[in-house]
């Protein structure tokens, strides 16, 4: 059973997984497949073709692209000698593409021009980009952070996109581990994105993660299927090790540990404030001064019906007991449901109106 802020073992599970990709391809279909990113020594680039997005691709729409081909081809990755050349051509395509359509003034020429009005208006500096080999990495660099990232992949939903990733602390000092001598790699931690009804009913979240391991001195990418309990309550921060389920640094190194960091992602209806939960209620001015009735559908489907007799007063709140979210360390308990109540006035009343207002209201002080 997992607390908060204590480590789940994951167990052994059967579950066939297709592949996404076979790492061993072949040189020749790993070059077919290339094929859609052109030849860098062409006089004219199509960049977007290179990143695989249309010519209206939003910022977002670039930086997952990178993301997804820069993880996907960086020389690192490619133990083989053939291999990594052909990955360091088409790394080198990527972050040249990249590069320009990330800037909004270079995307702007490049759009005008093409890859030669790029080049044309470059500094020798930036000119160096292109023919150096260096500035790729640290284009690279720059995006992920200093080291290698670390990818996994959810088996169910959408949380954890292809290629998510994030930045292990490569450049730090091992780990010595408490119970021996034994010198351990880094431990990395990534955030586990849930929502508040996950939060509130408790799941399980299968992901594959792809750790990197030495078989003797050569490394691989190695797949696991890791299962996450997500029990009623957890709140953000709440942390999940997985031991030795990290990177392996180093042959010489026992790989590192894996945490997982709890982070709510936002919500329609609710906002938690602890064990409590928010809601906000708009109403018209009528309503909040004679009455009214609503409905809130609540994080496990149930309809929540409240009734409001009382006269209704800007930034006033009303307490639902016992409908927030569930205590993880005290099952059977929950938090409140705090309505927040938001008076709409009109914006404009006839002279007819304010008069039949203004005696209906004449002796109410």
């Amino acid at each position: 059973m997992i607390n908060e802020n204590d480590t789940q073992n994951d167990k052994d599970y059967k579950d066939e997984i297709e592949p996404d990709e076979i790492i061993d391809r072949s040189l020749a279909e790993k070059s077919e497949h290339f094929s859609s990113f052109g030849n860098t020594s062409q006089k004219t680039q199509d960049y977007y073709s290179i990143l695989g997005v249309p010519r209206d691709a939003t910022e977002n729409d670039i930086k997952k692209a990178y993301r997804k081909l820069a993880m996907k081809w960086h020389p690192d990755k490619h133990v083989d000698e053939a291999d990594k050349k052909v990955a360091e051509e088409k790394f080198k395509s990527i972050s040249e593409a990249y590069e320009v359509l990330s800037d909004e003034e270079k995307r702007k020429t490049y759009d005008l021009y093409g890859s030669e009005g790029i080049k044309g208006n470059m500094s020798s500096e930036d000119e160096n980009f292109f023919h150096s080999g260096v500035d790729p990495t640290e284009l690279f660099t720059k995006f992920f952070g200093p080291n290698r990232p670390f990818s996994f992949t959810s088996v169910f939903d959408d949380d954890f996109p292809p290629f998510a990733s994030f930045v292990h602390n490569m450049g730090g000092r091992p780990e010595k581990s408490s119970s021996s001598h034994v010198f351990k790699s880094e431990t990395y931690e990534v955030s586990l994105l849930l929502s508040l009804e996950e939060l509130y009913n408790g799941c399980k979240k299968k992901l594959k993660i792809t750790r990197k391991r030495f078989n003797g001195t050569q490394s691989y990418d190695d797949d696991k299927l890791v299962t996450i309990d997500v029990k009623p309550g957890w709140n953000d921060g709440t942390t999940l090790t997985f031991y030795g389920e990290g990177d392996q640094s180093s042959p010489l190194l026992e790989p590192g540990d894996l945490i997982f960091k709890v982070k709510t992602k936002e919500h329609d209806r609710f906002i938690r404030d602890g064990s409590n939960l928010i809601y906000k209620c708009n109403v018209p001015l009528d309503k909040a001064l004679t009455g009214f009735h609503f409905v809130v559908k609540s994080l496990d489907n149930r309809e929540i019906n409240i009734r409001v007799d009382d006269i209704v007063t800007p930034n006033s709140r009303r307490m639902i007991p016992k409908e927030g979210m569930p205590s993880s360390k005290n099952p059977g308990k929950k938090g409140d449901l705090i309505i927040d109540f938001d008076v709409v006035f009109p914006k404009s009343l006839s002279s007819e109106r304010k008069k039949i207002l203004r005696e209906v209201l004449a002796n109410t002080f």
